[in-house]
């Protein structure tokens, strides 16, 4: 009868940062084994000098415990391993050995660098937050705390307002996007923001009214309208002059750009400090 058959697994996951990639592969493993119920899992997050990691060790070997560990540290790894030969402790090292294995087959060095991957999710869930705003504030759904945007885009109708704001989302900045409709003006308390950097798109008339009619197309309606109308674009793009310059707007051409082209150009005043 195994020794674990008859008291509770006792699992020690030891990290250099929080020790989430641990707890996940451990999650990962446990849930192979159905009829495991009882497991107790302890964790030492930010271990940072030899003595504390010494201790640890101890106290595992003592409580016969299985020590996992996703320690950075070469040095925290090799006295790990060498005391688990020793004494005979059930010792699980989930960072070295891919480490290595990656540094031999690219030939790159491995940061060791604790909390990288706790890093990486930070970027993830700004980028989350990003689309959910950026959506939350697409096509004039939203006028409030625009404050809060990393720039507002506004133009006409067809100058890719909004595949412009979610591919920039996508990228972690949130963006917010206004149509410019001269029957609908844009509430004064926008032009009261401060701070607030104003992207503006436009292309000429004749390009924005092909791309209307050939919406229109798709839509299945016949005959001329008021929306690819040439006069009637030609007074909406003479109503978004003025607003991009009560906006003091950066105004960006998108006639024939591609979306990830007009974004290169937005993403360079964005990062203008």
């Amino acid at each position: 009868m195994s020794k674990y058959e008859q008291d509770a697994l006792l699992i020690y996951i030891v990290s250099d940062s929080i020790g989430e990639t641990a707890d996940r592969m451990l999650s990962a493993t446990l849930s192979q084994f159905p009829k495991l119920t009882s497991v107790t899992v302890k964790k030492f997050s930010f271990i940072k000098s030899v003595e504390e990691f010494k201790n640890i060790l101890t106290l595992a070997h003592e409580k016969q415990a299985i020590v996992v560990t996703t320690l950075v540290n070469p040095e925290f790894n090799a006295i790990g391993k060498a005391y688990a030969d020793e004494v005979g402790l059930s010792y699980i090292d989930f960072m070295t050995g891919l480490i290595q294995v990656i540094e031999s087959h690219t030939g790159m060095e491995a940061c060791h660098e604790s909390g990288a991957l706790r890093k990486m999710d930070s970027d993830y869930f700004r980028r989350i937050e990003a689309i959910e705003y950026s959506v939350k504030y697409d096509d004039g759904k939203n006028f409030h705390n625009l404050s809060e945007a990393d720039a507002l885009i506004v133009g006409v109708s067809r100058t890719s307002k909004t595949p412009l704001s979610m591919y920039l989302a996508n990228k972690g900045y949130k963006i917010a996007n206004i149509p410019l409709v001269p029957e609908s003006p844009i509430p004064e308390s926008v032009y009261q923001e401060k701070n607030l950097r104003v992207i503006g798109l436009t292309a000429s008339p004749e390009y924005i009214m092909n791309i209307r009619t050939e919406r229109v197309k798709i839509l299945g309606l016949t005959g001329q309208a008021e929306y690819n109308n040439l006069k009637r674009i030609k007074e909406e793009l003479i109503y978004a002059e003025e607003v991009f310059n009560r906006l003091n707007a950066t105004v960006i051409n998108t006639e024939y750009k591609s979306i990830e082209e007009s974004a290169f150009y937005i993403e360079k005043v964005l990062n203008k400090k």
